[in-house]
């Protein structure tokens, strides 16, 4: 596991200001590693067993890799590109994709004012996870704002505090562009589809019939909220994929193609050298 992070004391005048970060980090689990590490403060420490309830907000992004969230009787498949928001009070657990791992930024916040922004931009009160996908303004705002915090040396928890509203109103302006809350929900359903059917071959006009949406309305929608189309974000999920098991196993070229679905080993060695500019042979070797 490989992580970086802070957390900030937090004095009873910045409560009285109405708004103050509690922590910061980003992190590295590997396949089959230890989550979540002993490392963090016992406050922030949980089992998959019992689950946690914090008193503050946290976002936290997944920047690669894939997992599971639960809020009580509530279950989300997350990828590449999905918010995870938490509630104060709210009862939640997490965890990486044993075969995938995952990194992650976050970020924790309270304050009056916090919960004001935080209703401003619907965030759901018992916790809730948004399919942003990879290439959605926020994911580089919040990771460039996390990684700020975390590179300085003594930061200014007044500062630190004062970059949390730019980061909701980022999400709450995406949230006023135009698509409403049902057809959010149903991309983020097509997405969780998608990522659990990721090594098959996908009907998006039927996802799109069983969703309640035309084919070509679904594939707007899709793009506009994912910033790529449904077969994109097949490949997308594909190629995390491929990079993780050409980096962390010694399985065949021809076994990863035939895993993740691709005719032949020729075509997926073609793809993954386009997308990343070398070939699957070269990229393990580095």
């Amino acid at each position: 596991m490989q992580h970086s992070y802070k957390y900030f004391p937090v004095s009873e005048t910045q409560r009285k200001w109405g708004l103050y970060a509690t922590c910061a980090g980003h992190n590295r689990t590997e396949p089959l590693a230890q989550f979540p590490s002993r490392a963090h403060p016992d406050e922030y420490f949980f089992t998959w067993e019992k689950g946690r309830i914090l008193g503050e907000w946290q976002i936290i992004l997944l920047e690669g890799g894939r997992g599971t969230v639960e809020f009580r009787k509530r279950r989300f498949a997350v990828s590449q590109g999905s918010l995870i928001v938490l509630t104060p009070g709210c009862w939640h657990r997490y965890r990486p994709d044993n075969e995938t791992g995952w990194t992650t930024y976050w970020l924790g916040f309270g304050g009056d004012l916090a919960t004001r922004f935080a209703s401003g931009a619907g965030f759901n009160p018992d916790g809730e996870v948004r399919a942003l996908g990879t290439k959605h303004r926020f994911c580089r705002l919040f990771a460039d704002t996390v990684t700020d915090i975390l590179s300085g040396g003594k930061p200014s928890l007044y500062s630190a505090a004062a970059q949390i509203p730019p980061l909701i109103a980022a999400l709450t302006d995406d949230g006023h562009s135009g698509t409403s809350r049902t057809e959010s929900k149903a991309i983020q359903s097509a997405q969780t589809y998608i990522t659990e059917h990721v090594c098959e071959i996908v009907d998006f006009a039927a996802l799109a019939e069983s969703l309640g949406i035309p084919y070509r309305t679904f594939r707007h929608l899709f793009t506009k909220e994912t910033g790529e189309s449904p077969l994109q974000f097949q490949l997308g999920i594909r190629l995390a994929r491929a990079k993780n098991l050409l980096a962390s196993s010694d399985i065949p070229i021809a076994e990863i193609a035939e895993t993740l679905g691709f005719n032949s080993t020729w075509y997926f060695s073609h793809f993954f050298s386009k997308a990343t500019g070398v070939s699957p042979r070269d990229y393990r070797r580095a």
